[in-house]
Parts: C-alpha cells; structure tokens; sequence
C-alpha cells in the first residue's frame, strides 16, 4: 500500500509527544464546554450522563421498541451511548481492545502506511480529526476509522497488517 499524504496539521500523537508546555489554542475548548463533559464523564447514569441502551430485553416485541427509541433518543441528544447486555463475548471485546491499543502503540510512522486521504474522499483509514467542532475548534483526537457495513464499503486492503493480531 502506498503511504497516503501527511496532513498538514500534525497527527496529536505528535503534538502531545512533542514537549509542548500548553495545548494549541486551535483544540482549546471553552471553560462551560468543558465544564459540560467532564459533568457527563463522571455523572455516568446518574443525572445527565452518557445513555445506557441495554438491549437484554430485544428478544420481545415491546423489548424491541424500547431499545429502538432509547437508541433513537441517545443518538439524537447525545450522539454517543453506552451498550449493555449486547451478547458480544468480554474475551472478543478485550481483544479487540488489545488489537487496538497494539496498533496505536506503533510509532507514527508505522501508522502513517494506514492513513487516510479526506480530500480526495478516501475516509477510511488512520487519521486526526481535523473537523472543527460547534465552536470552531479542532478534536484532540487521531483515530483509525473502518466502514464495515454495508459489507461492499469494507475495503480489506487498508486494514493494517501490523500488529499482527489487528482485528
């Protein structure tokens, strides 16, 4: 595969390698925005938390359209959710965390071979988040972003061959 082009802001990985004394002002949130996330983070299922969906009770009709609409509403309001009792093995879940964390462990260059290419729309791949938010700042965030479904949008070839477990 050939190594994609180097975006022209530098991956965060770098950033927050690079001995800087501060955060760029360009990823700095306001004060009630952060404010608002840490408020989420910790209240968890209490009070305005992130939604917890648990889909243990999809089997019954009225199951179904309950977790339909706890879905519909946490994507709407939130954007973001919590699964539970989604039947997916804890040992397949902590090695897919393990595959993940193995791959971002690899130096930047090494990841570089992966990355995507927004502008000519290939959105697949390893990348920084360089949308800016509401506010017109920029995410904190590198990412490696797969298209699994529909099955004909999953493209194999871009899938990292390193670690070796990668899933």
């Amino acid at each position: 595969m050939a190594t994609k082009n180097i975006p022209p802001t530098p991956r965060v990985e770098i950033l927050a390698n690079s001995g800087l004394c501060s955060i760029p002002t360009e990823f700095v949130r306001a004060e009630s925005e952060r404010k608002d996330i840490l408020d989420a983070l910790n209240n968890g299922a209490i009070g305005h938390g992130i939604p917890i969906v648990d889909l243990g009770g999809v089997s019954s009709e009225e199951g179904r359209w309950r977790c339909v609409e706890e879905v519909k509403a946490a994507a709407t309001e939130w954007g973001v959710m919590l699964i539970v009792n989604h039947g997916v093995q804890e040992e397949i879940i902590e090695r897919l965390q393990a595959s993940g964390r193995g791959f971002f462990d690899l130096p930047v260059e090494a990841k570089e071979k992966y990355a995507n290419d927004q502008s000519s729309g290939q959105i697949q791949g390893y990348g920084s988040k360089l949308a800016n938010n509401a506010n017109g700042k920029l995410e904190w965030q590198d990412y490696f972003f797969h298209l699994v479904y529909p099955k004909e949008k999953a493209d194999l070839a871009i899938w990292p061959t390193e670690p070796a477990d990668y899933m």
